[in-house]
């Protein structure tokens, strides 16, 4: 995910410039969708390396994400060089796209860890059986 900020922010930084005003393409894609499909692309470029139920690895969801939303890759182009020239818009669009992955994390992490405190449990649960195992057998 950091990658896709790092890319986009490189794309920002070359493409602004002073008194540069792009008028809306036609065809462009509005802020809510443009945000619901940026976020969609970071979570196709976080699960791509992921194994999915074909057991396949590495694959490029873009095309999928793309096809959910009902636009092509030059649709997506032209929309984002239109926001890249409006820093502004394209800011508020990242802050929600940032907003929306931290909600995720903080719904899925919590389960993460109560995986791990399981495990936890379990282990120290076993030691212990071992040590009264071990135990009972000096008594004898």
């Amino acid at each position: 995910m950091r990658i896709i900020f790092s890319i986009a922010f490189v794309i920002l930084l070359f493409s602004c410039k002073d008194k540069v005003d792009y008028e809306k393409p036609e065809g462009l894609i509005g802020k809510a969708k443009m945000t619901d499909l940026l976020f969609d692309m970071h979570m196709a470029v976080g699960t791509s390396n992921i194994q999915n139920v074909n057991l396949e690895k590495n694959r490029n969801y873009m095309s999928l994400v793309h096809q959910k939303h009902g636009i092509d890759s030059t649709q997506f182009a032209v929309s984002n060089l239109y926001y890249t020239a409006h820093i502004q818009e394209y800011e508020e669009i990242f802050e929600e796209v940032e907003r929306r992955i931290q909600a995720l994390k903080d719904i899925m992490e919590p389960q993460g860890d109560s995986i791990t405190n399981f495990s936890d449990k379990a282990r120290e649960t076993v030691r212990k059986k071992d040590s009264i195992e071990r135990g009972l057998k000096m008594k004898k």
